[in-house]
């Protein structure tokens, strides 16, 4: 059975090939030219095969608004809520501790890049792209506790935001009639600000961090499919 390693080996090396291929030759046809106009789902392909978010929780896909040029979009959007209630009776004493927890949360990533395809063989291309991307997400956590009749109560605020641009580059193997398989890879340039208040009764620690990161992104190994 084929492994997820050896299937990226596999397309690394058809990325290789395909460099001496577009320097040695030129295709005058190229599955390429029928792709003007479409659309396309694109789909992370993960450990034993599952399928699963390529860029984007919500959406990804992309657009050829010509034969060798696209633009790719992807959205992720987190929401959620919980509440969590804790009450302690202590045996040997008479004291008994209750705990409230309201967490909520909400966050979203948009990343879109400019996609442009170089000619290759009939169905093997080599493509490179680069686009910003966005995050944000902010968290808030309300706690109460109760000790031997004794209220305390604190507040906790997180606030996440982060910008930056990719740089990608990569092979697409146009294996079945509307389906390919590609792999990529490339640079991450991002930058991050973050803030963080924490409430305690008459307490309030506030802090606040910045980084600039430059790092090279995995391997992207997905599956794409056009209509």
């Amino acid at each position: 059975m084929l492994t997820r390693s050896y299937l990226s080996n596999l397309l690394i090396l058809l990325f290789v090939s395909q460099l001496f291929i577009t320097t040695g030759f030129s295709q005058n046809t190229s599955y390429l030219d029928s792709l003007d106009g479409k659309f396309a789902l694109q789909f992370q392909i993960a450990d034993n095969f599952q399928l699963s978010s390529f860029q984007g929780t919500i959406f990804s896909g992309k657009y050829h608004f010509s034969c060798r040029d696209a633009v790719r979009l992807g959205i992720s959007i987190e929401v959620g809520d919980s509440e969590s209630e804790i009450n302690i009776d202590y045996i040997d004493t008479s004291a008994v501790a209750q705990s409230e927890k309201d967490d909520n949360r909400f966050g979203f990533t948009i990343k879109t890049q400019y996609i442009h395809y170089f000619n290759g063989t009939k169905e093997i291309t080599f493509f490179g792209g680069v686009g910003p991307f966005f995050t944000y997400s902010k968290q808030n956590e309300n706690r109460k506790s109760i000790i031997d009749e004794i209220e305390t109560s604190s507040e906790a605020e997180s606030n996440l935001f982060s910008t930056g641009i990719d740089i990608i580059a990569g092979v697409e193997w146009i294996f079945y009639n509307n389906m390919s398989l590609s792999a990529e890879y490339g640079l991450n340039f991002s930058y991050w600000s973050s803030e963080n208040i924490y409430k305690e009764d008459s307490k309030e620690v506030k802090s606040e961090n910045t980084s600039f990161n430059i790092s090279g992104n995995h391997i992207n190994f997905g599956i794409t499919v056009y209509f």
